[in-house]
């Protein structure tokens, strides 16, 4: 999974290897390690002299963080972003005003938290609390004006939601990680809503949010900002208008990360602006340019060249759907060919059925790399879950994103598309030949 041949490759690969479990949700392990590491604390919580915005959803939080992000750097404030997970390589989880965080520092963060862990033998910490932790670290030490965190599963037990925020985010809230948040809707979006704060601004990005979140954030005393009440959006002719309490922003461009729900994100990333402007101005040209320039890899991402190569790390229902319908939207194509890949934990039966009528050949892949090895769907349980759907729909097996790419890449047209979704270790496998496909 990670490159043995650098020291950080060996420090990721031993944390991997300490905890028994990937998933272990709770905040006693990261607290002690926190608390031993010196961390600014109060109230049990990690309190970083930056202000902190944390976000919590289903789908959308990555792209809410990188809009946010990137419009407080054209604005011209210092900026730190902790997201997962990465896709190419470990650094990508965090960065400063926009530029990696160096494998050095994070080695150095590494050795600090495992050194803290050590002063009186803690359980290990998963690998994403260790992450976690060190990223606070790292924040801490370099005080951005604003610091960004995007909960990695949930909300309540996240490693992330031991920080004190000064504003969080809920975006959509659907299915997703059932054995770890529940099985409904108003059990996810219970545990989503626990990153609320006390007096401070909880925005909420969902048009229909889930009725346990909202009683959730008035038991806490959060300031609630709802979509569609407090701040809405307005389209037409290629150009959009923002309405807050105190702001507008008339006359945008669409951003540039693809698909019209990303105007509900980059509609909670302006919310979210407008509860720091008193702090943290930002100007109408700021705005402009940061959905202008905003970037985030495997989010509707089409590449250039010859096939078409889409890349979306589409991996449940609601977001399945949302892919469908930005397939819909991008012209006329004689076939559309998919490969897929799904861990086991997802409904695969219903990712497939949000996409099946967009798609002419499936292509469907094991995921054999070391961190999904007891985690992996099978390529015949996804062409079982097809024939459910469609006994006559055509289809591929094959032990790897990899072979099933490139399978792909040899039947496509020049005038066709290929559609890589299902996880992110999916896209990771096939990001480089992906990239090259078509290319001079």
């Amino acid at each position: 999974m990670f490159d043995l041949n650098t020291k950080l490759g060996v420090c990721l690969t031993n944390l991997l290897r300490g905890h028994p479990q990937e998933i272990s949700l709770g905040l006693h392990r990261i607290r002690l390690v926190a608390e031993r590491l010196s961390l600014p604390m109060k109230n049990q919580e990690v309190r970083l002299d930056s202000k902190v915005i944390v976000v919590a959803g289903t789908n959308g939080k990555g792209s809410v963080c990188a809009m946010i992000e990137k419009i407080l750097i054209e604005a011209g404030y210092s900026t730190s972003l902790y997201s997962s997970p990465h896709i190419l390589k470990f650094e990508e989880r965090l960065r400063f005003s926009g530029d990696l965080c160096s494998s050095d520092e994070w080695i150095d963060a590494f050795e600090n938290v495992e050194n803290a862990r050590l002063i009186s033998p803690v359980e290990n910490l998963t690998f994403f609390e260790a992450a976690t932790v060190a990223s606070f670290f790292l924040v801490c030490r370099k005080k951005p004006d604003i610091a960004i965190f995007e909960v990695g599963l949930g909300g309540r037990l996240d490693a992330v939601n031991l920080l004190a925020n000064d504003c969080s985010v809920m975006t959509s809230v659907s299915l997703d990680h059932q054995s770890f948040l529940g099985s409904s809707i108003d059990q996810i979006g219970w545990e989503k809503a626990h990153v609320a704060r006390r007096k401070k601004p909880f925005i909420i990005s969902d048009f229909d949010p889930p009725k346990t979140a909202l009683e959730l954030a008035n038991k806490i005393g959060a300031d609630i900002l709802r979509h569609g009440k407090d701040f809405k959006f307005y389209s037409s002719d290629g150009q959009w208008d923002w309405v807050g309490k105190k702001k507008k922003r008339l006359g945008l461009a669409f951003p540039a990360l693809r698909g019209t729900h990303q105007l509900i994100n980059a509609s909670a990333a302006l919310a979210t602006l407008e509860c720091l402007s008193s702090q943290f101005p930002v100007s109408q040209d700021a705005v402009r340019k940061g959905l202008a320039k905003v970037e985030l890899p495997a989010r509707f991402q089409v590449l250039p060249g010859k096939p078409t190569v889409i890349l979306d790390v589409a991996h449940n229902p609601e977001s399945a759907e949302m892919l469908s319908d930005s397939l819909d939207r991008i012209g006329f194509y004689p076939n559309t060919l998919a490969v897929v890949g799904i861990l086991s934990d997802k409904d695969a039966v219903q990712i497939l059925k949000k996409t099946i009528d967009k798609i002419d050949l499936w292509f469907f892949a094991g995921l054999d790399e070391d961190l999904a090895a007891n985690r992996s769907r099978s390529s015949k349980s996804l062409l079982k879950a097809l024939h459910l759907l469609n006994p006559e729909a055509r289809a591929k097996c094959f032990k790897n994103p990899l072979d099933a790419f490139n399978s792909a890449a040899q039947l496509a047209s020049s005038n066709d598309r290929i559609v890589v979704f299902g996880s992110f270790i999916t896209i990771s496998s096939i990001w480089v030949q992906a990239h090259e496909l078509g290319r001079p």
